[in-house]
């Protein structure tokens, strides 16, 4: 069995699964409903084995009004990564979703096993554990909870998008707290305080909390 066949049969199951394939067969979208898409994504290795492949899976929710403010404020969705680029909003290794709470990959031997025993062990992490993260996040309130998990994922991304998230759920209080590592960042000079700025001017802009409090 051929990298290709795989991830050609990885295409054709997820495609039975109601996703849509993005640039490659290794990146797949959802629809969620009004602002919100599902994201689930392949990441495979060698590990120096001829024959073998590691093979990852990935999932996470995307959704547009948070990504598009962070592009407004900051000129970017993640430091150098321009509008072209598509960044879930969250999204971990399903692994940290399992009991186990841990990186999850599956080893597969091209040579010994067919395509159908291959794809299985990465197609049952969609069926049995993307999926219903994918249903039970697919709102603000589902974001935030997400990120709140801290189980595998990027401080810098969570730092960013969970204050939208509070926010348009119509958390503020909670919104401007979790702007308190930002602010720290800015303060000691970080090299990403000049970024931090332009989103936190973006972010008083639209969501003014002593205006809130004067309401």
């Amino acid at each position: 069995m051929k990298r290709a066949e795989l991830f050609s049969a990885v295409a054709h199951e997820m495609k039975g699964l109601g996703f849509k394939r993005r640039k490659s067969n290794y990146e797949y979208v959802l629809d969620l409903g009004p602002g919100f898409e599902g994201w689930c994504s392949f990441a495979d290795a060698t590990k120096g084995e001829k024959t073998a492949l590691w093979v990852a899976t990935f999932v996470g929710v995307r959704s547009a009004e948070i990504e598009n403010r962070i592009l407004a404020w900051c000129g970017d969705v993640v430091p150098g990564w321009d509008g072209r680029f598509y960044v879930p909003t969250v999204s971990m290794n399903v692994g940290y979703l399992a009991p186990e709470s841990q990186w999850r990959e599956h080893r597969i031997d091209l040579a010994a096993h067919s395509v159908e025993d291959a794809i299985r062990p990465n197609l049952s992490d969609v069926t049995d554990i993307a999926l219903d993260f994918l249903r039970e996040h697919a709102s603000y309130a589902g974001l935030a909870a997400a990120m709140k998990l801290d189980r595998g994922q990027l401080t810098e991304r969570t730092m960013e998008r969970l204050p939208i998230a509070l926010a348009l759920q119509g958390d503020m209080e909670g919104a401007h707290r979790e702007l308190a590592p930002m602010r720290r960042q800015v303060d000691e000079a970080a090299y990403l305080a000049p970024r931090y700025l332009r989103y936190l001017q973006g972010f008083e802009t639209e969501f003014p909390l002593e205006r809130l409090r004067e309401e």
